[in-house]
């Protein structure tokens, strides 16, 4: 542990406010909080890559794996175990810093302290944004973490500046002055053990909460009462807390040690990673050997939703952007020529005495306004429909992308985050309407003030100062908006995904009457949300308010100074006057814009976003060149190990599979059996080792071939809301339709199609709701079986939802159909796998096991006690008498025996 002089601590190049970065899942405060503390450096990173990069090599809920990656990217981090009032203090190392925290469930969580400013303390949350909180409550959120140490090492610490500087910063608070702290630290620290400055640690501590309760009063009284309580606590000898409770105390003796010859103490405080810089000579070292995650996170070209929606707008044949900027300056003219007509008429309206006259100057006026009306409709048209056709071109771009994004992209990302951006992409088409009117008012704007420089040239400053503030102000406050806005997306999304999971599980939550949890976690949502509302409202009205405040106040002086100069009133003062009124409209025109760009900005980024991912790989579209492979898939593992959020979920995996060959998987709940058939799939990449499928390795070109050869059968495997025809149909040729009969008996399904009432060509309801969740099970099957290109088969749980006859009948079935086709079988059925030639034990991500069932089943191994917990299971619990049997037979419900 070690304490930097503040002279050392001075942070350079760091903003003034913390970059709002609002986490779209619980389980990103991690990234939200790197992503802050390196932005707050300079440092750009993409918060999509730093969140999939978290959920392979990254442990992202771990603050350790933050330190690291923080000190990969060139960031100066040491993570520092502090009591929990130490960190708020001015003698503290000097912030940004990461903090562990207390959230409003109980659970951990990261915050990053930005500044301190007085009592107050500038604090990014990830869950709900910037904010100020006081020191106070915020030393009260600290997790609380314990750790035991060794006694000598931490007494050294207490010699350390670390420990000197706060506490003579403390003892200033309580209203001693420097000799009278310094002479009680000499004391203290006069003991060679750790419980001197232990005592005046935990008295300290006490004084100030006495003073903070107006229970003490600060200077003379405080300093007799902590020295009174110092003293005594080290007179007292063991008896440590006869004076001072143990809450106050931030190192105690730990009473769990029971090695004699060492003492150890168990200390208390608040996780903190603080930091000092960004060191870019060191990031550009690490850069060589940072992950590939990282690495892209890093290197990913910040998006420029412009850049980009002007490279759509000029791929349109219809695109004619000289047009709209034509019509644009001649509506200004035109404005500028009516103003300039109505203000002729009253001067030549006397000289206007035939009727013919009249007429003809009425005739004129309504010809320049019919101009100027034709011009704002022809310019609505052609936004209208830019919007519409590049709305159309977006959704063609996000269609066509969509299936080449990595799986990855997809996990990374909650399902409602996704469906907002669905939901979204229709702000696009106001864009070009957006604009247009942008255009309109500084053309407004623009033409107005050449008018005023024409008429009262010695206005023109005055002009000038009030034509800059109606421009500076949304500029400025724009990047406010900007983040006050993502903030309302982003907890939005989080009320959006409440709400679909609030849905899917609609009867459990009403089975366990669990409504009111439900109804206030809801509520802590949309708090979170109207507050960031608020926020953004507010902002927006400060702005335009202050806006409307100068442009006034500045076109008030101008009048002023105007009238003043001239002495008299002349006639076309009053266009002046109507031109001078004119440039508040237009900047609160240009306001109302800027606090519509930040929506539009924030949903094109959004949308935008899947454009820019990476795809499955670019040798990908190499794979037609590959020679294509024949047979039954060859797998040969050696030496794996895959990643997931910073833990190893496969490990020392060696394995090879011969061609044709039926290898059932056991294991407990989360051995990583899933994972081993995901590695097959491409869900998951090897972190080291090598895999082989037909003695190649596993590339993407490789992976992409296999996928179309695989057939796959998971309970995640999507039923469609179409016909049960179609769903078997799904991924297959209109050959193979012949061998639909086939199927059917195959994979079980003549009892489902006769009980539809229109057979085969009976919709299923969306994800299959008007099946079981049996009857689901054997509708997969049945469009895995159905592929003829199928050299490799992986099965995951596939009879889920079937009783045991059923699913024994199903899998004879299945590896009949397949039966030259190797086949890896995941199941927690151990005794259906007793009739595979081999089975693979998985436990802990590691192959415990690998051999003949029956060989397993008679020595004394892990597969063997897994079949008798089975067994016993079987026999013992569920036949015994303690049980109502129901059976549940053709929609009716019957009560049986109980079993003897």
């Amino acid at each position: 542990m070690t304490w930097r002089p503040a002279a050392l601590r001075r942070a350079e190049g760091r903003r003034l406010f913390a970059p709002e970065v609002v986490q779209t899942s619980s389980m990103d405060c991690g990234p939200a909080a790197l992503k802050c503390l390196l932005e707050g450096h300079g440092v750009r990173v993409s918060y999509g890559r730093l969140r999939e990069a978290c959920q392979t090599n990254v442990d992202g809920t771990s603050i350790d794996a933050i330190e690291a990656v923080a000190r990969q990217l060139g960031i100066r981090a040491e993570q520092v175990l502090v009591p929990s009032d130490f960190i708020c203090l001015d003698d503290a190392p000097r912030f940004p810093a990461v903090v562990v925290v207390n959230h409003a469930d109980t659970a951990t969580h990261f915050v990053v302290v930005w500044a301190r400013h007085g009592n107050w303390l500038q604090i990014m949350d990830p869950a709900v944004g910037r904010r100020w909180v006081s020191q106070r409550e915020f030393e009260e959120s600290v997790f609380t973490h314990r750790q035991s140490v060794l006694a000598p090492d931490w007494r050294d610490w207490c010699d350390s500046e670390d420990f000197r500087g706060p506490m003579a910063a403390r003892m200033a608070a309580l209203g001693l002055d420097e000799t009278a702290a310094a002479a009680l630290l000499a004391e203290a620290t006069a003991d060679p053990g750790w419980f001197g400055c232990g005592a005046l640690d935990a008295a300290v501590r006490l004084c100030r909460a006495l003073v903070a309760a107006d229970g003490l009063a600060r200077g003379t009284e405080a300093a007799r009462v902590l020295r009174a309580l110092f003293r005594d606590t080290t007179a007292s000898g063991h008896h440590i807390f006869a004076i001072i409770p143990p809450e106050y105390w931030s190192a105690l003796p730990d009473i769990t040690n029971t090695d004699p010859t060492c003492e150890m103490l168990v200390i208390r405080g608040g996780v903190m990673l603080k930091t000092a810089g960004h060191d870019a000579a060191a990031a550009d070292a690490a850069q060589a050997v940072l992950p590939p995650e990282l690495a892209a996170a890093l290197t990913e070209p910040t998006v420029r939703p412009m850049a980009r929606v002007w490279a759509m707008l000029r791929a349109d044949p219809a695109f004619r952007p000289a047009l709209p900027v034509l019509a644009v300056l001649g509506q200004g003219l035109a404005v500028l020529g009516q103003a300039l007509v109505f203000r002729g008429l009253i001067e030549v309206a006397q000289q206007l005495q035939l009727p013919l006259q009249r007429v003809a100057a009425l005739v004129a006026i309504l010809l320049l306004a019919l101009m100027t009306g034709l011009l704002d409709l022809g310019l609505a048209a052609m936004a209208i429909g830019q919007g519409r056709r590049l709305e159309a071109r977006l959704r063609g771009a996000i269609l066509a992308k969509l299936p080449r994004l990595r799986d990855r992209y997809f996990q990374s990302r909650p399902i409602t985050d996704m469906a907002d951006r669905s939901h979204a992409i229709h702000l696009v088409r106001g864009l070009p309407a957006l604009v247009v009117q942008a255009a309109q008012a500084v053309s407004d704007l623009a033409f107005t003030l050449l008018a005023l420089a024409w008429i009262a040239p010695a206005s023109l400053g005055w002009a000038l100062a009030l034509s800059i503030v109606a421009g500076a102000v949304p500029l400025l406050v724009q990047p406010l908006l900007n983040e006050r806005d993502l903030a309302v997306r982003n907890h939005g999304g989080a009320l959006h995904g409440f709400f679909l999971d609030a849905l899917l599980g609609l009867a459990p939550i009403r089975a366990h009457r669990a409504q009111r949890a439900i109804a206030r976690q809801h509520e802590s949502l949309l708090v979170e949300w109207a507050g960031a509302a608020r926020g953004l409202a507010r902002w927006s009205v400060v702005s335009e308010g202050v806006q409307a405040l100068l442009t006034l106040g500045l076109a008030a002086a101008l009048l002023t100074s105007h009238f003043a100069d001239r002495g008299g009133i002349r006639g076309t003062d009053l266009l002046l006057v109507f031109w001078v009124l004119r440039l508040p409209g237009a900047a609160q025109r240009l306001a109302g814009l800027a606090r519509s760009y930040p929506a539009m900005r924030n949903a094109l980024l959004r949308q935008l976003e899947p454009l820019d991912a990476p795809d499955e790989d670019a040798a990908a579209a190499r794979q037609a060149a590959a020679p294509a492979a024949t047979g039954p898939a060859r797998i040969a593992i050696t030496g794996g190990q895959v990643v997931a959020g910073g833990h190893a979920i496969l490990r020392d995996v060696t394995l090879t599979i011969a061609p044709g060959e039926h290898v059932a998987i056991v294991g407990r709940s989360g051995a990583g059996k899933s994972s081993l058939l995901g590695l097959l799939l491409g869900w998951h990449q090897l972190a080291s080792g090598e895999l082989l499928v037909d003695g190649l390795p596993l590339g993407a070109e490789r992976l992409a071939a296999l996928r179309l050869e695989t057939a796959w059968v998971d309970p995640q495997v999507q039923v469609w809301n179409r016909t049960l025809l179609d769903n078997l149909t799904y991924a297959v040729d209109g050959q193979d339709l012949s061998r639909v009969r086939e199927l059917v008996e195959a994979s079980g399904l003549m009892g489902v199609s006769t009980r539809l009432p229109q057979g085969l060509q009976s919709p299923l309801g969306e994800g299959g709701a008007l099946l079981s969740g049996g009857e689901g099970q054997r509708v997969r099957l049945g469009r895995a079986l159905l592929s003829r290109s199928s050299r490799l088969a992986l099965l995951d749980e596939p009879f889920r939802g079937l009783d045991r006859e059923q699913r024994r009948h199903l899998l004879a079935s299945a590896r009949s159909w397949w039966g030259q086709t190797t086949l890896l079988c995941v199941s927690h059925d151990i005794a259906e796998t007793l009739d595979f030639p081999r089975v693979l034990v998985i436990e802990d991500g590691r192959i415990a096991e690998d051999g003949c069932p029956a060989d397993l089943a008679r020595g004394q191994t892990r597969y063997r006690a897994l079949l008798e917990s089975e067994l016993r299971i079987r026999h013992d619990r569920w036949s015994g008498h303690d049980w109502r049997r129901w059976q549940v037979s053709g929609g009716t419900v019957t009560e049986q025996g109980s079993a003897s």
